[in-house]
């Protein structure tokens, strides 16, 4: 691309402003094409070079020292290569792999260029030998490897050979085999290779051990630094031979059948197989040894042949099964083998557990006779059981039952299979001849782990035996006795008898009394009845001795005896009343107690704990009475039940009587007072259970309800109450104490003044939990509930709901009506009344830089009560890509606040729609001259078009629709577009689309006329929007090229541009003339003819500075040294209708150009000006975009003021930087790709093939404006010396060219 920009950059001509001085000489010179280096004939790589790395250098000389590109040719070099076009450093691209070439010898050619940009492009074969690397494995050949051998194989015979080979060369091609594994691995070293790849027999084969063994075989070259190797496998098949008798598939068999199994059941199949594996003759089986169980000879399987009872066989059985090979239908016996089959007879539950006796009788009966009083654990009986069954078949629980079995216990509880069980006493208490004579229980023995839980049970009977083991028993250990001391002899006193629980002669009781004599001689005892009497009643004297002891003794027919104390006492007459200590007693009782008050006493002096002197108490008066009782024995007053000293007197009167038991009775009385004290036991009760009351959430420091409490007890402390807030509050409310009604204290609520009530944020509802305590030693509490309910009162300020005000979409056209969106606002207050307003609109940009607000402040409104947003207007994205709104919530109910809300934002952010068509940004009829000089894909002109839409909608696609070619002689011709032209579609820095329109080669240039190309523009809307725009292009030869020569300032020649093409126009009827930039200029003759020979045009092209009319060769004189060349080419071409100024060759007209007119009218003004008489003249436009492309200036702008000589302000605004060659990067026509960096300019003295000798270099620094240089160089030009050549301005990189 770099050289066939170069080629065109010869094709350029320029508007040069050239200072000729009086001496000045011009020189033309040849250019030599560029030559290669000697050595750029054979390059080596490696194949392994990697990507980027730098492999060699194109190297070449120009002997006219011009910048040189070098590039590669041909398929090979663009596939493998890249090259840096301006060192000629190569560099791989794709890996180059040398066995692709190693037919050729490991090399293949590519073309080399150089080109300097002036002559024809130079070209060279250039031979790349690829060295090779070790990057290629071995590869077997001939897969897959597979060998059959007999098992009886010779060792050292060869089995097989492997081949492998490996495209690299030398030793990396070069390949030796091993062996890395043997599958199985049981014997290493039974196989071997040689180098060649032969595989042999080490050992011998055994089909037995393995039928078939996989090699595992490795090939590796002998690559350095590192081999490559690839492995494969050889499968080996061992091939049987006869030589094995039959084998059975397992060692042995065992197996565990049930008894009681039917007759033919199979219980296991044996099998053998031939032991030779490859022969496999069929086996046929016999059975030896039993008669319980047959085989099939064919199947190996074996059955039952009888009925199984385990109890009566052997519970292991073995069969022997013998295997026998048949050889052509023969049994051979030679090959025969035998196995053991393991029959294991298992039990099943089909018996049950049985009692014997110990001679080993069953029996279900079992009888004993056990003396009274038998020890514990004493065995009495012993009894056998047993359950023919094996394992759990064969286990049993035995236990007892019945209700006289807790006397008796086993000496085991679970019995395995059998076991003798002992009968043991186990509460020898039970066994009492005198309680029970005979014990029946029941013994069962149950199976435990069974299904069938068989069982038995037997009947057992212990007779007791009976034995003198009972003394006579006395129904009292004590007997105490009252005899009057005035008895009569042979008074019976009392009768005391004995019992014997024994049976028979043993339970005979007789009595007798042991004592004194003095006791003796006074009572005595009926020995066989029990009868205790007087014997001597003058020996009874109360005064001489009150008490008397005797001992009665009871004693049965065994010679069992005991003896019992009788204690006599002698009583008299009652004769003495009873007595109190005191005339009056006085007692203290609290409320609610019930316990003993007092205690009144009475003595009687009558014998002591006799009836006589026995004294009894009762209440005989007062008007409580029936609250108290009295102890008639103690004399202790208690209360009858709980006291109220609330409903009662506090003091209370009693009389207490005592009477004694004597006959006649005696009694006296006595006086008792009982204070009640009063006891803090009525808990404060509520006027009301439950209280309701409402308040307002604004409610100040008052009391809002007042509630009391009352105390039924009687004395101050305990009535006394106090009030308080429990639970509920939440430091809302506080309480107070009052006085009440009738002396009584009230309980105060109001609001804390501390705190507030809140509707909104809540509770709305508040329990309160109130206590009423009273100040006894044991306070109590009563309890109340006051629920509060607090009124709303408007207090809350409305808030904006921000998930309702983040950015919505809003449609371009916008249905007028339809809502967009909602804005949402809260307000915890219950009557609030929310009205929705926009209190600001802004229109943004897409950068949301701020627009006017009328563009669309009328687009959207709120609804005021919803504050849903409706579209109101048409929306135009095009104009306004945003709207703002700041938006605000009142609530027309709040009395205590703000009732506005704070402002939000809403962004609508419009969505585009495709309603705008592309549009051209030049509109006028476009013309373009195009050289015969151009090559295929030579961009002839730049179409810009826009589209107001965004996205989608606002991307464009260049198309060409129609081509007519309209020769000059001829009627026009459509054609194929794709044949002629094709364009480009693309987006410049400047965000304008543009559509390249570009030539092919199979344009006809020696044909004359003109092509009009219709191209149209498509957005990607849906559906899509397009425009058109009409190019007509020209194709023109040097036979239309004209140079003059003006002897004035390139400032004077624009100016009188559009004069001078006029001139010549009037001068060629029927031809239009354009201004280009083509060189070199072909001699025209019959166009200078045709001027030179008018005399009048010559005259008005002399006024407007001409000096020369020529080619592009001709060597121009003056005699003025100070005149100004200016030289323009001008191209006539028949029929063009107006003028066009292109790029390159052809350059379509782009508005950016206008950089280069306004630098050329600047140039003018510092012709005719300076900057101390025209201080309003600003910088020069800068050139920094049309230098880089080297386009040519765009005509036909009114860019400078005729009037003035300075520019018009519309034209000097820019779009560009207006000082932007500060730091411009200026190339010259030569180095036009090899672009400078910024504030550097290289010094030449040739360019365009033109010598200016005794010219003097001088450079200026960059950071000066450009017209400050220019009038700088100017004012040092008055004094520069005769004969030499003075540059307009002495920054060289600032060429006319740039003009």
């Amino acid at each position: 691309m770099v050289t066939e920009q170069m080629k065109i950059l010869q094709c350029l001509c320029a508007i040069c402003i050239i200072l000729v001085t009086e001496n000045s000489t011009l020189i033309w010179s040849q250019n030599l094409a560029p030559t290669f280096l000697a050595n750029m004939t054979v390059v080596r790589i490696t194949e392994d070079a990697p990507k980027g790395t730098s492999v060699f250098r194109i190297a070449a000389d120009d002997k006219d020292g011009d910048p040189l590109s070098y590039g590669l040719e041909g398929e090979l070099a663009t596939s493998y290569f890249t090259v840096n076009s301006s060192s000629g450093d190569v560099t791989v691209k794709g890996a180059v792999d040398r066995e692709v070439y190693a037919n050729s010898n490991d090399h293949f050619g590519i073309i080399i260029t150089v080109d300097d940009g002036i002559n024809a492009l130079v070209r060279k074969t250039l031979h790349i030998y690829v060295e090779d690397v070790n990057d290629n494995a071995p590869a077997f050949i001939g897969l897959p490897y597979q060998a059959n051998v007999a098992e009886n194989e010779n060792v050292g015979t060869e089995l097989y050979r492997v081949f492998a080979t490996d495209i690299d060369r030398g030793n990396n091609g070069s390949v030796t085999y091993e062996i890395i594994e043997l599958i199985p691995s049981d014997n290493e070293a039974l196989f071997g290779i040689s180098k060649n790849g032969s595989i042999y027999l080490k050992g011998q084969l055994d089909f037995s051990v393995s039928s078939f063994y996989q090699l595992l075989v490795k090939a590796v070259d002998q690559g350095k630094p590192e081999a490559k190797y690839s492995t494969t496998r050889l499968i080996i098949n061992v091939n049987d031979v006869p030589n094995k008798p039959p084998e059975f598939l397992h060692s042995f068999y065992h197996v565990r059948i049930p008894e009681n199994l039917p007759v033919n059941t199979g219980i296991i199949t044996v099998t053998a197989i031939d032991g030779d594996r490859g022969i496999n003759n069929p086996v046929r089986y016999s059975i030896n040894g039993t008669r319980a169980f047959t085989v099939d000879s064919v199947t190996g399987r074996i059955t039952v042949a009888t009925l199984l009872d385990r109890e009566q066989m052997r519970e292991l059985i073995t069969i022997n099964i013998t295997a026998s090979e048949l050889v052509e239908g023969v049994k051979d016996q030679s090959a025969a083998a035998t196995t053991a089959v393991t029959v294991l007879i298992l039990d099943v539950n089909d018996n049950k557990p049985t009692f014997y006796t110990e001679q080993r009788i069953a029996t279900d009966t079992f009888y004993v006779s056990v003396p009274e009083e038998t020890p514990n654990s004493v065995p009495i009986l012993h009894i056998f059981v047993q359950d023919l069954d094996q394992g759990n078949n064969g286990t049993f629980e035995v236990f007892l039952l019945g209700e006289d079995s807790t006397a008796f216990s086993l000496n085991q509880k679970i019995v395995y299979n059998e076991g003798i069980l002992s009968l043991q006493v186990a509460n020898s208490d039970t066994l009492d001849f005198e309680k029970n004579h005979v014990l029946q229980f029941e013994l069962f023995a149950v199976e435990m782990e069974t299904q069938e839980m068989f069982s038995c049970v037997a009947a057992v009977r212990v007779d007791i035996m009976d034995r003198n083991d009972n003394s006579p028993v006395f129904d009292q250990d004590y007997f105490i006795l009252e005899v009057q001391e005035n008895s009569a002899n042979g008074y019976n006193v009392t009768c005391i008898t004995a019992t014997d629980a024994d049976s028979s002669d043993f339970r005979k009781i007789t009595y007798r009394l042991l004592g004194s004599d003095s006791v003796l001689q006074t009572f005595d005892v009926d020995p066989e009845f029990g009868t205790f009497f007087v014997k001597d009643g003058t020996l009874l004297d109360r005064e001489k001795r009150q008490q008397l002891f005797v001992t009665l003794q009871a004693r049965d027919g065994g010679g069992l005896w005991t003896n019992v104390q009788i204690e006599i006492s002698i009583s008299d007459a009652n004769d003495e009343v009873p007595v109190f200590q005191r005339n009056s007693y006085t007692g203290f009782i609290k409320e609610n107690v019930i316990k003993n008050i007092v205690q009144v006493q009475a003595f009687d002096k009558d014998q002591e704990n006799s009836p006589n002197s026995k004294i009894t108490y009762r209440i005989v008066d007062g008007a409580s009475a029936k609250y108290f009782t009295i102890n008639s024995s103690t004399g202790i007053i208690s209360v009858a039940q709980p006291l109220d000293r609330e409903s009662m007197d506090g003091i209370i009167n009693l009389t207490v009587q005592a009477t004694d038991c004597g006959n006649p009775v005696q009694s006296s009385t006595a006086q008792v007072v009982i204070k009640v004290e009063d006891v803090n036991d009525n808990e404060p009760v509520f006027n009301q259970s439950i209280f309701y009351f409402a308040v307002p959430e604004d409610q100040l420091d008052q009391c809002v309800v007042s509630i009391w409490a009352t105390d039924n007890d009687v004395t101050d402390p305990n009535s006394l109450l106090s009030y308080r807030i429990e639970d509920g509050a939440r430091g809302q409310f506080i309480l107070s104490t009052e006085k009440g009604d009738l002396h009584q204290s009230a309980a105060c609520i109001r609001v804390n003044p501390e705190s507030r009530l809140d509707y909104d944020a809540g509770p709305r509802k508040y329990k309160l939990t109130v206590a009423a305590n009273d100040f006894g030693f044991d306070p109590n509490t009563g309890r109340t509930t006051v629920e509060v309910e607090i009124l709303d009162v408007n207090d809350e300020t409305p808030v904006l709901i921000g998930s309702s005000l983040s950015d919505v979409f809003a449609r371009e056209n916008g249905q007028i009506g339809t809502a967009v969106t909602a804005v949402q606002a809260f307000d915890p207050d219950t009557d609030a009344e929310l009205h929705f307003f926009i209190r600001e609109t802004e229109c943004l940009s897409e950068k949301e830089e701020r627009l006017s607000s009328s563009l669309c402040e009328s687009w959207f409104r709120l609804v005021e009560r919803s504050g849903s947003l409706l579209y109101t207007g048409p929306v135009d994205r095009e104009s306004v890509q945003a709207v703002r709104l700041r938006v605000q919530v009142v609530d027309y109910n709040t009395v205590l606040s703000l009732n506005m809300s704070e402002e939000g934002h809403i962004k609508i952010i419009i969505a585009d729609e495709n309603d705008n068509p592309p549009t051209f940004t030049r509109t006028e009829y476009k013309r373009v001259v195009v050289s015969e000089l151009i090559t295929e894909g030579f961009e002839i002109s730049v179409l810009e078009a826009t589209d107001r839409d965004a996205g989608k909608n606002g991307m464009l696609t260049f198309r060409i629709a129609e081509v007519t070619f309209s020769p000059t002689d001829a009627p026009p011709l459509n054609k194929m577009a794709e044949e002629f032209f094709y364009i480009q579609t693309s987006l410049n820095s400047e965000y304008v689309w543009e559509g390249s329109l570009r030539i092919r080669n199979h344009l006809d240039f020696t044909q004359k006329g003109s092509w009009k190309v219709k191209v149209v523009v498509t957005d990607g809307g849906l559906p899509s929007n397009s425009a058109h725009h009409l190019l007509e292009v020209f194709v023109v030869d040097g036979s239309s090229k004209l140079q003059l020569v003006f002897d004035s300032p390139p400032g004077n020649v624009l100016l009188n541009e559009k004069e001078t093409l006029s001139i010549l126009e009037a001068a060629v009827p029927g031809t239009n003339v354009i201004v280009s930039k083509i060189s070199p200029a072909v001699k025209n003759t019959n166009l200078r003819g045709q001027i030179e020979q008018n005399v009048s045009v010559l005259s008005r092209l002399i006024d407007t500075g001409l000096i020369t009319v020529g080619s592009h060769s001709s060597h121009f004189q003056s005699d003025n040294k100070d005149v100004l060349y200016g030289v323009i080419f001008i191209l006539a071409a028949t029929n063009i209708i107006s003028i066009t100024l292109v790029a390159f060759v052809p350059v379509c007209i782009r508005q950016r150009y206008q950089h280069k007119l306004k630098a050329a009218s600047a140039m003018s003004a510092t012709v005719l000006t300076s900057v101390e008489s025209n201080p309003i003249v600003g910088d020069v436009p800068g050139t920094n975009m049309h230098t880089s492309e080297g386009s040519n200036p765009v005509w036909n702008q009114t860019l400078f003021s005729e009037a003035t000589g300075y520019f018009n302000a519309e034209a000097y605004l820019d779009q560009k930087s207006l000082n932007s060659i500060d730091d411009n990067v200026i190339a010259d026509e030569k180095d036009y790709f090899n672009i400078r960096k910024p504030g550097t300019y290289k010094k030449q003295d040739k360019r365009d093939n033109v010598f200016v000798k005794g010219a003097e270099e001088k450079d200026v620094e960059t950071s000066q404006d450009f017209l400050t240089a220019v009038l700088v160089s100017r004012e040092e030009s008055e004094y520069m010396e005769p004969g030499k050549m003075v540059y307009l301005f002495s920054n060289e990189g600032l060429k006319c060219t740039d003009l």
